[in-house]
């Protein structure tokens, strides 16, 4: 662990980025179980198919899913933005990059069902980009939590020795006392 300050935040980074990888895999499941993985999917799922028998999802259905998204989504990435930026584990540039991309492709996959059925067909592949986008940035988030929060492994074997030969591991300065 970079900082001993986070030492008390270990647990619950460690369980919210478990969180984040849970979310993103069942995200992913049912984006392949209920729209496919091509553009023509995707398409037929807004728009119907004849072939399938299902009709065009109405705007009603489409803001069922969207205004959840518009809400729990935000929360969650400006949640994790927040605990990486205390950490101070990226530069500047990287984390605003990383920021931009999780809101950009939050706000353009929960926007496209919308587009594709009234605006254009064709804006299957933003949906397409914007799902396989934040993914991605949920994975990142998560992996730097991981990074984060993990203990080292010099720290961790440093404990375990100190354990073995007996004596008490060496208090860092900034962690809470266990006395």
């Amino acid at each position: 662990m970079r900082d001993p300050r986070l030492a008390p935040f270990r647990a619950p980074a460690l369980a919210f980025a478990a969180l984040l990888l849970v979310s993103a895999a069942s995200g992913a499941v049912l984006f392949v179980l209920k729209l496919g993985t091509t553009a023509a999917r995707v398409q037929e799922f807004y728009l119907g198919s004849e072939a399938r028998f299902t009709a065009p999802r109405t705007l009603g259905g489409i803001l069922e899913v969207a205004v959840p998204h518009l809400v729990a989504v935000p929360l969650v990435l400006f949640a994790v933005a927040h605990l990486v930026a205390f950490t101070r584990a990226l530069r500047p540039r990287p984390y605003a990059a990383l920021v931009r991309l999780s809101f950009g492709c939050a706000l353009a996959g929960a926007l496209a069902g919308l587009g594709i059925r009234f605006v254009a067909p064709w804006l299957a592949w933003v949906k397409i980009g914007a799902f396989v986008g934040l993914e991605a940035a949920l994975l990142a988030w998560a992996a730097l939590l991981v990074g984060l929060f993990l203990p080292d492994r010099a720290e961790a074997h440093a404990r375990r020795a100190a354990a073995a030969d007996g004596a008490s591991p060496q208090r860092v300065p900034g962690a809470p006392r266990r006395d």
